[in-house]
């Protein structure tokens, strides 16, 4: 029976500890921001959201690894996902043998609605030496599906091709989590769904959807989502929203048209740092337009901010590892000797 956990790791290097950072510990690579469901709580689920769709080239990954390799460490992990699904990308697999080879991350992760994978594309995925395929799960049934998503899904055959996975899985380690949402007003929702995915996956996990995009109403999902929110998702007691976002102290996102960005959970408001074809990864990193929203965070001014005052992702924290605002001060000094 699979072991019941969340995603991110607990045992996480205390932030306040080691920033600045030389080097991202968690790199985002988009390889495709195309997404093949419409869920209610997702911005894919407006028409025009405002982000490029489509797949990221191959040459453009050459062109991720080989700056990569400036960086005086390696990333603690690369995720090959973002805004859209990974799957759509024809190419992912390739992908992610290209990362290995280059020998640029501690581990490759992946992120997956997992509704694109057969027996065929299960082998490519193993072969490639992915280190985690994370599944996020939409429903326990069919209507589940269609209700979330806007899509008839064939049950029967998803769960056989997950089983498949699961089963010749190797090295890969398979976790899998469903949105509160999806088994709410099921009857013994969470029940049933281990009962359905808990001897299919190494881990499982029941998360809390918490409002990820300004431009959307989420009340109209579930009035509790905002409430909910500002004491997040997991195991920190809180009862305030925090002043500092982690998130980009530690994070990079490339995306599929090669900008490179804050990796914020809003992806149509997402910082936006440069291009991989007008700068190199480390120079953006080590960039002025990095600098100031760091600075901005650390001196109090994000509630200031038209998109940063409403956001609910700061308070998104597993562990106390992730607090920074008692250390605010302290950090900006480390950023800015003569602030």
């Amino acid at each position: 029976m699979a072991e019941f956990k969340q995603w991110r790791n607990e045992n996480r290097t205390y932030l306040k500890d080691v920033i600045p950072l030389d080097t991202p510990f968690n790199l985002k690579v988009e390889a495709s921001s195309i997404c093949n469901l419409k869920c209610i709580y997702c911005a894919h689920s407006k028409k025009d959201h405002g982000v490029y769709e489509g797949n990221m080239s191959l040459k453009l990954m050459d062109r991720i690894l080989e700056q990569s390799k400036d960086f005086p460490h390696k990333f603690k992990v690369m995720e090959m996902f973002s805004f859209g699904e990974s799957l759509c990308n024809p190419n992912l697999e390739k992908m992610i043998c290209m990362a290995k080879g280059a020998d640029v991350a501690e581990k490759i992760n992946i992120t997956t609605n997992g509704l694109l994978i057969n027996k065929e594309r299960a082998d490519k995925l193993i072969a490639s030496g992915v280190d985690i395929i994370r599944i996020s799960l939409q429903g326990i049934d069919s209507e589940g599906y269609e209700k979330t998503c806007g899509v008839k899904v064939n049950f029967v055959n998803f769960i056989e091709n997950l089983k498949y996975l699961y089963d010749n899985r190797g090295n890969t380690s398979v976790r899998m989590k469903i949105a509160d949402i999806a088994i709410a007003d099921i009857p013994d929702g969470q029940k049933r769904f281990e009962e359905i995915f808990g001897s299919i996956a190494d881990s499982i996990f029941v998360e809390k959807i918490i409002p990820m995009y300004a431009d959307m109403d989420y009340s109209t999902i579930n009035n509790n989502i905002y409430d909910n929110a500002i004491h997040g998702r997991e195991n920190i007691k809180q009862d305030e929203m925090h002043k500092v976002c982690n998130r980009p102290f530690y994070r990079l996102r490339v995306a599929a048209d090669g900008k490179v960005t804050a990796a914020c959970c809003d992806i149509p408001n997402d910082f936006y740092y440069g291009n991989i074809y007008e700068d190199t990864l480390v120079n953006i990193w080590n960039g002025e337009k990095r600098k100031a929203l760091l600075m901005m965070q650390l001196q109090g001014k994000r509630f200031d901010h038209p998109i940063c005052k409403t956001c609910m992702i700061p308070n998104d924290i597993t562990t106390e590892a992730d607090v920074l605002d008692p250390w605010a001060e302290e950090i900006l000094m480390k950023l800015s000797p003569s602030y």
